[in-house]
């Protein structure tokens, strides 16, 4: 049976307690499950897709379809471009005292009368953002000398293996104090 659209990923347990088979799809703000970070800004709400099975009487199965789109800066010319992300989460959930008590083996708790995955969803979509995001495999970056952006101009500075990488590179001074021992 599938129900309208949701906006959260809080689900009520009674209303499947006779069912063995239960679809969702739900539009979510990135801010309900407080995915806010400086580094990548999520711009589309997370479009999901649960779907809940009932494994015996206590256990519930879930797996969860999440797309959504973020924005963040290019590392070598720090121009915005957007990551689409797709990803998966896959629970098995009984009833226990310890409703958010994640164990080893995988095994997640609820408390019978409600299932709350948005936590689940939200460390899985952590995992996603990109550590180094490029514009493309081909960027060139900005010049250290004068940071012009390379991949849309040239500029006239002429970097040499003596040039300093940067002079506002803090760790410029390591070099010379390795120099001087």
């Amino acid at each position: 049976m599938k129900e309208g659209i949701r906006n959260t990923l809080v689900f009520d347990m009674k209303d499947f307690r006779d069912e063995d088979f239960k679809e969702y799809e739900a539009l979510v703000p990135s801010a309900s499950i407080d995915l806010t970070y400086e580094e990548a800004k999520f711009i589309d709400p997370l479009s999901c897709k649960v779907t809940l099975f009932r494994q015996g009487d206590n256990n519930i199965y879930v797996t969860a379809d999440i797309t959504t789109t973020l924005s963040v800066e290019c590392r070598r010319c720090i121009n915005p471009l957007e990551v689409d992300i797709t990803t998966t989460v896959d629970l098995l959930c009984s009833i226990g005292n310890e409703p958010s008590e994640q164990e080893e083996g995988g095994e997640r708790y609820y408390d019978g009368e409600t299932l709350d995955i948005s936590e689940d969803v939200r460390q899985v979509l952590v995992l996603e953002i990109p550590a180094w995001p490029l514009c493309s495999e081909t960027c060139k970056g900005l010049c250290p000398e004068c940071g012009t952006e390379l991949n849309t101009a040239e500029c006239s500075c002429e970097i040499t293996n003596e040039t300093p990488v940067s002079a506002s590179n803090p760790f410029s001074v390591l070099s010379k104090m390795l120099d001087n021992s």
